[in-house]
């Protein structure tokens, strides 16, 4: 039980950090590289889903320190807090990202339209 307890804190540690780098990548546009580090991210939160379960099952049994299990618990739960306020600031920046790309993408659709007003070979 402490292998896996040391492993999924391990893995909640890693999918902070590619929490954080994909937040850096956003905030510098490099969305080849979000996405990448967004499915990695994905793969690191399957496998503490697994030993999450894992863990539960074990906490179930009746001779498990209840204890040591809630202040476990309280130290994955600080984690996944931090985990979820980073989140919120990079769904802030792609957010952001989104209505500057819907503001550039009416602009030239207005550009456009208004260009065909002064297509003097075309007077149909």
């Amino acid at each position: 039980m402490i292998e896996t307890q040391n492993n999924l804190i391990e893995f909640l540690e890693k999918a902070y950090q590619l929490t954080i780098n994909a937040l850096k990548e956003a905030q510098n546009g490099e969305f080849d590289k979000l996405n990448n580090t967004l499915e990695n991210r994905k793969r690191a939160i399957n496998i503490i889903d697994s030993l999450s379960q894992q863990l539960a099952l074990h906490q179930k049994n009746p001779d498990h320190n209840k204890e040591l299990a809630e202040q476990f618990n309280n130290q994955v739960n600080q984690v996944i807090n931090k985990i979820n306020s980073v989140d919120e600031i990079m769904m802030a920046c792609l957010e952001h990202e989104k209505s500057k790309t819907q503001f550039e993408i009416a602009k030239t659709f207005k550009n456009k339209e208004n260009f065909k007003g002064y297509n003097l070979n075309n007077t149909k």
